[in-house]
């Protein structure tokens, strides 16, 4: 056996501790989610426990997403909410890391842009979604701005913070060794903050969520939003419920993954600890 294959031998139950790591909070939300359903399915069927036309059991649930899936309704839906949602996240976490970079590093722009910054966080952005309408229409732009709109200030906050809580005796011992200021924010600051950015991109996946039912349900002709609000009037509540879902496992999984890429690029970094 060749010495690379010896050393991925030794890696593979490291990567795949860190996979488990990564993982098993979003998979324990999701058991927790399977056993919540087999009880709601025994209280329905078994039991009678309440009314199934106000809150049927999951195997109706399950049966109307695979009637809107198979009508192709669901995936017609599913297209439209997630091209909003990518282009709204991706310019939430471009614009949150870029402004909170900015205002965790540069006193003066902090000074000059905090306020209006932190007034803006604390309105609440759902007002925001009729007067979008009004100005934009009722096209995608709307929706992905409530989208940017939602995610954007978990991104720049977390990235705030990060920024200024580096240890600042890595960054004296950098200029020590004769770093520049350039070189102490890009290879010191930016790296000491990085778990704490990655934090604000996984909660921005699950603000981005609410982000388009909320869009899709103010002026929203097409999309998941929009459809979970055309279900729940025609009473068609298992429809409503299994979209709903939907949008919690999609935003559990998105999650998931930012977890992960936080284990692979800051392994000293475990939900708020460092490792020593």
């Amino acid at each position: 056996m060749s010495a690379a294959a010896v050393i991925a031998d030794r890696q593979r139950p490291h990567r795949m501790r860190m996979l488990w790591d990564a993982t098993r909070w979003q998979l324990a939300i999701l058991v927790e989610l399977v056993v919540i359903l087999l009880v709601w399915q025994y209280l329905q069927s078994a039991v009678e426990f309440w009314s199934p036309v106000f809150l049927p059991p999951p195997s109706e649930i399950w049966a109307a997403l695979t009637d809107m899936a198979g009508s192709g309704v669901l995936w017609g839906s599913l297209a439209y909410s997630a091209g909003n949602a990518i282009a709204g996240f991706l310019l939430a976490a471009l614009f949150g890391v870029f402004t909170g970079l900015l205002l965790g590093s540069s006193r003066l722009f902090y000074d000059i842009v905090g306020g209006p910054f932190w007034t803006l966080y604390a309105t609440p952005r759902i007002a925001f979604q009729p007067l979008l309408v009004l100005w934009m229409g009722f096209g995608s732009g709307p929706k992905i701005l409530i989208i940017f709109l939602m995610a954007y200030f978990p991104v720049a906050i977390s990235t705030m913070d990060g920024i200024r809580g580096v240890d600042r005796s890595l960054v004296r011992a950098a200029r020590v060794y004769g770093a520049s200021r350039a070189e102490v924010f890009f290879k010191v600051q930016l790296w000491a903050a990085l778990p704490l950015i990655l934090t604000g991109l996984r909660m921005g996946v699950a603000r981005a969520m609410i982000g388009i039912v909320v869009g899709e349900f103010i002026g929203g002709s097409e999309g998941l939003g929009h459809l979970i609000r055309k279900k729940a009037g025609e009473l068609e509540l298992g429809a409503a419920i299994g979209i709903t879902i939907l949008l919690v496992v999609i935003a559990i999984v998105g999650m998931a993954i930012l977890n992960l890429v936080k284990r692979i690029v800051a392994p000293w970094y475990v939900e708020g600890v460092a490792r020593g």
